[in-house]
């Protein structure tokens, strides 16, 4: 009887041992922290310039223009050929943006080359190729044709401090009792 007392107990540590070893849960994967994703850069922001107050400019805040020969919302651009070396489109894809810019203030029209370009408030946008840095604005005011967009769509059409202004058309009149004279100077004849 003691041998069946000892087995007894033997089996009975045994079946507690496997018991335990059953009940425990397998180890599960290393724990690891995920690092957080990089943000995205916008593809066009807002940036604050000293003269023109807050304009558009692309994700690594290169400038970016309007030309007055495009007629916002038609889907047509009016620079072309050697135009587009001077002005080479700007094309967002994809394109993101963030307060106070709104995705559906942009578009995209097909050039008649069938390279795509992105809008603003239906405007085509531009770079100028006298840009060399993020922040300068050279293509301002050239030709009379070419400038900036802020934000809400105004136009730019004018420093918001004293710069030296960009060669106008002037008309000057005499008052006088006799035929008035008008003329008329004109700085640039280019078309872009």
């Amino acid at each position: 009887m003691r041998k069946f007392s000892l087995l007894f107990i033997i089996l009975i540590l045994c079946g507690a041992v496997l018991l335990a070893g059953c009940t425990q849960q397998p180890p599960g994967p290393p724990q690891t922290t995920t690092p957080a994703p990089t943000p995205v850069p916008d593809t066009v922001r807002v940036a604050s310039n000293p003269q023109y107050g807050s304009i558009l400019v692309d994700s690594g805040g290169k400038t970016l223009y309007y030309f007055t020969k495009d007629t916002p919302g038609n889907g047509l651009s009016a620079c072309y050929n050697q135009c587009v070396v001077i002005w080479p489109v700007f094309r967002a894809e994809p394109l993101r943006v963030s307060p106070p810019l709104s995705a559906a203030d942009f578009g995209e029209i097909t050039r008649a080359t069938g390279e795509k370009q992105t809008t603003f408030k239906g405007w085509p946008l531009y770079y100028y190729q006298g840009d060399a840095a993020p922040g300068e604005t050279k293509g301002y005011g050239l030709n009379q044709a070419w400038y900036l967009l802020s934000p809400t769509g105004i136009m730019t059409p004018a420093p918001t401090t004293s710069a030296t202004p960009l060669p106008t058309t002037v008309a000057t009149t005499v008052p006088t009792t006799q035929p008035t004279t008008v003329r008329t100077t004109s700085y640039s004849s280019s078309s872009y």
